[in-house]
């Protein structure tokens, strides 16, 4: 369990932007929430909040039609009940057109006609339908926006970005912040345990994720690198870990901690303006398992569940990178290949998934920007491979061992291996994904 004292309280809005304000690197972006609130009883709170950020117009309820609970009773008739006794309120609710909701152009079609003309928007569900709210309500003007988290599961509920599935690819596009944040603990313990093991796994990113994007910026490929914003979510993180039995045992204090850690690693996106710090292998590996049983028509495992695995994979990769790694390979030529030979391994992993080409045009979209910083920055990288020993020092910082990892995952109760997902990944499916790793999108990882 984490010491108090070393947890930045994500509530106190003025506090973490005084943190912030010394800003050496001159990017970080204002975090843009109003109201964060994380307590047992944050719920009552709902109607004074909306109250104070809402417009002329109903308040529009965006949910879909998975049941949630909150002290024994539902909770969208709970959130309803108390909307409905200051406000007009109406209910939108987004069905799945494929089994299975996603954030794609269907589900904001829906949002889009549903929220049209409100006077406040407030999301109660996943970080899914978090997401098409989120956007819908940017796209409509910046109607105003408040979120009531529903489990631990994923950081959508704070941050100002959007994961929207674009010609079958996951694509994480600007939004904009949620202006109120409500996380009512009752309704975190009441969430399916499956859910909140999958933010566990899912906070595991913080593990691999920031390796990713320091070596980005060692290689410059990515000038963005930020210890002050990692340093937000990273601070005695290591006690999340050690404390992973808690979660098992639905310990509240632990399930506020996970909450807030959560909410802070959304915020540290934001004030990035990108989703590096917490997305890097790990989370790319989900994306890819994702598309490939979209196309297949497989179910899903939750997002969080298959980062937390995930991770295991990218720090075992990082593992023998740090290890093995002979740097002189980084100065031949070799290792700046010509547009034309990657875009062909873009294609020949992604069109047997789509034949149409579409998602390899999607997909070559952005690694070739990629491939175009990576050729431009060859100097830079020589330069790194010339210093090697200084920045594995620096990335062994950053990386904990897929054994710590795996080991905290288990204690959680939370999946460890591909095998112990529900439903599990094809093992064909994730050696294409780890194959195909490079060749998605314009993320250095």
């Amino acid at each position: 369990m984490t010491d108090p004292r070393l947890l930045p309280d994500p509530t106190d809005l003025d506090a973490l932007r005084a943190r912030l304000a010394d800003d050496p690197t001159g990017r970080r972006r204002p975090i843009g929430l109003r109201t964060v609130r994380i307590a047992p009883d944050a719920l009552r709170h709902l109607a004074y909040d909306v109250g104070a950020v809402r417009r002329d117009g109903p308040v529009v309820l965006v949910v879909d039609e998975t049941p949630m609970r909150r002290a024994g009773g539902d909770l969208k008739s709970q959130v309803q009940a108390a909307l409905e006794g200051r406000f007009p309120t109406t209910t939108t609710i987004l069905r799945a057109t494929n089994g299975e909701l996603h954030a794609d152009v269907d589900a904001l079609a829906q949002a889009d006609t549903g929220i049209a003309g409100a006077g406040c928007v407030v999301s109660v569900g996943s970080g899914t339908v978090t997401d098409v709210a989120k956007d819908a309500s940017m796209r409509a003007g910046g109607i105003p926006f408040v979120v009531v988290q529903t489990a631990v599961s994923v950081n959508a509920f704070s941050d100002d970005m959007a994961v929207l599935l674009k010609d079958g690819v996951k694509r994480t596009v600007p939004s904009r912040w949620p202006d109120v944040l409500i996380v009512d603990l009752e309704v975190i313990a009441d969430a399916p345990p499956s859910m909140n093991r999958a933010g566990f796994g899912e906070l595991c990113s913080m593990f691999t994720a920031p390796a990713d994007w320091y070596l980005a910026s060692a290689v410059g490929v990515d000038d963005g690198w930020d210890p002050g914003v990692v340093a937000l979510f990273r601070e005695g993180a290591e006690g999340l870990l050690d404390g992973a039995t808690r979660l098992a045992a639905k310990d509240p204090e632990m399930l506020a901690e996970l909450a807030a850690r959560m909410t802070l690693t959304g915020m540290a996106m934001g004030v990035a303006g990108r989703t590096a710090p917490l997305s890097g292998t790990e989370h790319l590996l989900s994306h890819l398992i994702d598309m490939s049983a979209g196309v297949a028509g497989r179910p899903l495992a939750f997002h969080g569940a298959q980062v937390g695995v995930a991770a295991v994979l990218a720090a075992t990769i990082w593992a023998n990178t740090l290890d093995r790694l002979d740097p002189e390979v980084l100065t031949r030529d070799t290792a700046f290949p010509e547009p034309d030979a990657v875009e062909r391994r873009v294609r020949a992993a992604f069109d047997p998934l789509d034949p149409s080409g579409r998602m390899a045009d999607e997909c070559w979209r952005d690694v070739s920007r990629k491939l175009e910083r990576w050729r431009a920055a060859r100097a830079s990288v020589e330069a790194f491979a010339t210093d090697w020993d200084r920045h594995r020092t620096v990335l062994r910082g950053l990386v904990a061992s897929p054994d710590v990892l795996a080991g905290a995952l288990a204690e959680a109760g939370a999946p460890r291996r591909i095998a112990d997902l529900d439903p599990p990944a094809p093992e064909p499916t994730v050696r294409w994904a780890l194959r195909a790793l490079p060749l998605m999108r314009d993320r250095f990882t």
